[in-house]
């Protein structure tokens, strides 16, 4: 029996952001179709149809790049003083953070923990913690010195205390994926273990959810319609929010298509461009120049505000929104990985983060977001300079 479970599984093949997106959009619609909710509208052909046909588009891509190893990568030495010179830089962003909004979220529940945060020194600071969480990861699979796991679990509890649960979830997520990549091949008693563990996750993930938004059981189960079958199965109502957590934005998403005036919806090129493909910080300063609203999308309640990378795009410009947004997800993915290939240092770290970007939009659309792009598209070159301005040796391939 033990020699069974120490036989080791080939996964990481799997780290690859074409496959991601099949595995995440595929795992949302076998979660949605438990039928936990009673609120959630039934999934329509249209949308199974489109849904398939990205899936089929996105697997046969991700073949072929697996297949000619375009997913392989130099590992680099790197500078153990600028580790340390970037987690005291990272701490002391969050404390700038912290003195400038005068409260910490976990202490103060009677504040909006979304409007946490000082403008251009937030985002900075959290896309900071998280892509160098990953690398601190990195450098402890590397290195074995603890001080980089204790650097990673200090950032974590410095995200729990914000109550930045999404960025939690981004640098556990990346670690993960990461973890797969350098190993390659793992113990089956260790996959099995993190089956066994998902329940625990999911209560953990419920549980903190509920206490960061103040929601009573009644609240749960009552107000955000849980299903006769769910109430009746024994459940723990932890586990219903993390089923409305990965379900709901497909609900949404199918709700904007229930209610569409058309193809073309409505029909609101400028709106599309400006909320679906243009980094948000700069649409945000163009709102009142361009008088620009945001677009104000069908919910199927309140309180569920997301809807997958697509409920913009169908909201402003219905299907033909969808396939556009696909086709720039399509070479999106492709520009993250020229710039991982041709500056390589951070290309384990930044492959993780694709994948996990990738793996979000089953939520909401992250590619106009200035933390995502910056740990994409900036810090990858950025800190490939900085940490081989003085000529670092390769010293392995993977």
């Amino acid at each position: 029996m033990r020699g069974w479970l120490n036989k080791k599984v080939n996964l990481g093949f799997i780290v690859n952001p074409f496959y991601m997106y099949c595995v995440a959009f595929s795992f949302a619609v076998f979660i949605y179709l438990w039928g936990w909710s009673k609120i959630f509208p039934a999934l329509s052909a249209s949308l199974i149809l489109f849904l398939a046909g990205t899936l089929i588009l996105f697997y046969f891509t991700g073949y072929l790049i697996g297949k000619r190893k375009l997913l392989r990568f130099h590992i680099c030495g790197f500078n153990t003083y600028l580790n340390d010179i970037i987690f005291w830089l990272i701490v002391l962003l969050c404390f700038i953070n912290i003195l400038y909004m005068g409260y910490l979220p976990v202490m103060d529940r009677s504040r909006n923990y979304r409007e946490f945060g000082m403008p251009v020194i937030d985002p900075v600071f959290n896309s900071l913690s998280i892509f160098f969480s990953v690398f601190y990861f990195q450098s402890y699979l590397d290195s074995k010195k603890k001080r980089f796991l204790l650097y990673e679990s200090l950032i974590l509890i410095l995200q729990f205390l914000l109550f930045r649960r999404s960025a939690i979830v981004w640098i556990i997520t990346s670690s993960f994926f990461l973890f797969l990549l350098k190993k390659q091949k793992i113990h089956l008693m260790i996959l099995i273990a993190v089956i066994i563990c998902i329940p625990l996750f999911s209560y953990c993930f419920g549980l903190y959810g509920n206490m960061r938004s103040s929601l009573t059981k009644s609240i749960v189960l009552n107000d955000l319609g849980a299903s006769d079958a769910f109430k009746n199965s024994g459940i723990d109502h932890n586990h219903y929010m993390t089923y409305l957590y990965l379900s709901s934005p497909l609900a949404n998403l199918q709700e904007n298509i229930n209610k569409s005036r058309g193809s073309f919806n409505n029909g609101d090129l400028k709106k599309f461009l400006f909320y679906c493909l243009v980094p948000e910080s700069i649409t945000h300063r163009l709102e009142k120049p361009l008088q620009l609203t945001g677009p104000v999308c069908n919910l199927i309640t309140p309180e569920l505000i997301v809807g997958t990378c697509y409920m913009v795009s169908f909201y402003t410009l219905g299907w033909p929104g969808m396939i556009i947004m696909f086709i720039f997800l399509f070479f999106f993915i492709l520009l993250c990985l020229t710039i991982i290939r041709k500056w390589d240092t951070f290309a384990l770290v930044t492959l993780s983060f694709l994948c996990t970007t990738v793996s979000l939009l089953i939520f909401s659309n992250f590619l106009n977001r200035l933390d995502v792009i910056l740990m994409l598209l900036f810090y990858p070159v950025l800190f490939h300079f900085l940490y081989t301005r003085n000529g670092t040796k390769v010293i392995s391939e993977l």
